[in-house]
């Protein structure tokens, strides 16, 4: 069962997101701002974040860096969302590496579809990653035997 964290600080959209995605049958862990997202994560360890952009204390940008500029847990897909929907918030998530953006109010049915979408991708990459390494492995081997 895949572990999802919730970040928000509408405790709402928390309670919203949550009942969907435990209806959908993920794991899910929530947390209330961005100064709270590095430590859940480490002691989570999530398969995936959905993160609110506005929080009052450390907003979802500043998080979703965090996020990425650590090597335990840049592969972690975060998908961002808001209620803004303003196109530089877009590029600005997408450049500090969030897979994708969804706006409030979201259709029926989407958060669950880009749930999924993600946890795919994020399947692939790490299948590629086990390949690259036993591939390597297969090659240090060869290596010390010639």
């Amino acid at each position: 069962m895949h572990k999802i964290l919730v970040v928000d600080d509408s405790a709402d959209i928390r309670l919203l997101l949550g009942r969907t995605l435990k209806a959908a049958g993920y794991q899910v862990v929530e947390a209330t701002d961005g100064s709270e997202v590095m430590p859940a994560v480490l002691s989570y360890e999530p398969d995936l974040v959905l993160m609110d952009v506005s929080m009052p204390k450390v907003d979802g940008f500043q998080a979703l860096g965090q996020i990425k500029n650590d090597s335990r847990t840049k592969f972690i897909p975060v998908i961002m969302i808001t209620a803004k929907g303003h196109p530089d918030d877009l590029d600005t998530a997408r450049s500090l590496g969030a897979l994708d953006y969804i706006n409030k109010p979201w259709s029926n049915g989407e958060v669950e579809l880009r749930v999924q979408w993600a946890l795919t991708a994020l399947e692939q990459q790490r299948a590629a990653r086990a390949k690259r390494k036993e591939a390597e492995a297969v090659k240090d081997i060869s290596k010390k035997s010639a």
